[in-house]
This record gives C-alpha cells, structure tokens and sequence, in this order.
C-alpha cells in the first residue's frame, strides 16, 4: 500500500469510527464507543504496517517535535489564563478548576515524559 491509498484508508476508518461513535452516544451505549476506538486504533496500526513507502522522514519528525511543543505552551497558557479567570469571576467553575488542573497537571506530566527520555537512548 502507498502513502495515498493508506491516507484515504484512514479517512474511511476514522469516518466509520465517527458514525459509530455518534450512534453509540444517541442511543447512550458508553461500550460501543469505547470498543470502537479500540478497533479503529488496531485497524489504522495494522493499515500503516502494510505501508511500503517511507511515512516519516527526520525533517517530519522535527517539524512534528518543535509543533508539539508550541501546542503544548500555548495551550498550557490559554488553560492557565481561562481557568483563573473563570474561578476569579465566580462563574463556571467547573470549567475553571477542569483548566486549572490541566495547566497544573501537563507541566508534571512533560517534566516526567523528559526525565525518562533523557536516560533512555533516542534510537
């Protein structure tokens, strides 16, 4: 399988994927869901394992590593500026606290993740 036929085959697990998602949700099945994400998962692993092509080069992987990060900054900020904003004003407080923590919670999280790869070899 080619780079191209392994994209549209993604697109088609991942549309199938969201209709029985969907489903599941209207008929309030939280299993259907969540065994639907297990098999789609397998599915896109067994797909990319027939992929002849190389799928990732190391400019992909740089470019994929230095987006992960400002993603990462960006949203820690936005999380950390909202929730205390939304707990200062009194008003969605569940909101406030979900961001709060989340702010809070992937800075230890990145640190643990950075820690381990620093011992482990890169290879």
């Amino acid at each position: 399988m080619d780079r191209k036929k392994f994209v549209v085959y993604v697109a088609v697990v991942c549309a199938a994927m969201g209709a029985v998602v969907g489903y599941g949700v209207s008929v309030r099945n939280a299993l259907l869901p969540a065994i639907t994400f297990a098999i789609g998962i397998v599915l896109i692993a067994l797909g990319r394992r027939r992929v002849t092509e190389v799928m990732e080069d190391e400019r992909v992987i740089r470019i994929s590593e230095k987006a992960s990060m400002r993603v990462y900054q960006v949203f820690v900020t936005a999380a950390a500026l909202i929730g205390t904003t939304l707990l200062a004003l009194n008003r969605y407080t569940e909101v406030g606290y979900t961001l709060a923590f989340s702010a809070c919670a992937l800075p230890i999280l990145y640190m643990f993740f950075y820690g381990y790869y620093r011992r482990k070899s890169l290879e």
